[in-house]
């Protein structure tokens, strides 16, 4: 009696996408940069829990290394939450928040950077299958910087400004559902 259970779970999960829970994305930037735009408020790679049928849990992560003379280090997470606006099968429109961290080594200035941004969002999703999509995701932002010059003798060695607009314009996610 039990794999006849769980033969009716797995069948009812591919005949309905919205009850796969977890989606990795890339940014199409990372395979073709030429033709696809980067953006400094993008992440590496991301994850998404759905939650319930409208609210998922997101996350990224941001991890750059050149160990040359002149390298950096580049390390950065974003936490969010997003929720589903309007699900047309192919198409899915969500909206949401997501808050920033990032820091940056420069080796050859000495220099630490750290940016704290939050950004709401606005979520287009196009399914090219259960397991495929694509999206973009248009924010506004607002980032905190901060730069300290490890090597200034300056006792007020530090720089802080503010910058907001809006990002990841044309920045096209692959995503895998799963």
């Amino acid at each position: 009696m039990v794999p006849i259970v769980l033969q009716a779970q797995q069948k009812e999960v591919l005949s309905n996408p919205d009850l796969i829970k977890h989606q990795m994305r890339i940014g199409i930037s990372k395979f073709v940069n030429s033709a696809f735009p980067s953006d400094k408020n993008a992440f590496d790679l991301e994850y998404r829990y759905k939650s319930s049928q409208k609210y998922a849990f997101r996350t990224g992560l941001i991890y750059d290394e050149d160990t040359s003379d002149a390298g950096f280090l580049q390390l950065g997470i974003k936490l969010g939450i997003d929720k589903q606006l309007r699900n047309y099968g192919t198409w899915i429109f969500y909206y949401g928040l997501d808050i920033m961290g990032n820091y940056t080594n420069f080796k050859n200035t000495d220099k630490d950077v750290y940016g704290i941004a939050a950004g709401p969002f606005f979520g287009i999703q196009y399914n090219l299958s259960k397991n495929f999509s694509f999206s973009v995701e248009p924010a506004l932002y607002y980032r905190q910087n901060i730069i300290v010059d490890n090597t200034s003798f300056n006792p007020d060695k530090t720089t802080k400004w503010a910058e907001s607009g809006l990002g990841k314009l044309g920045y096209i996610h692959l995503n895998f559902h799963f």
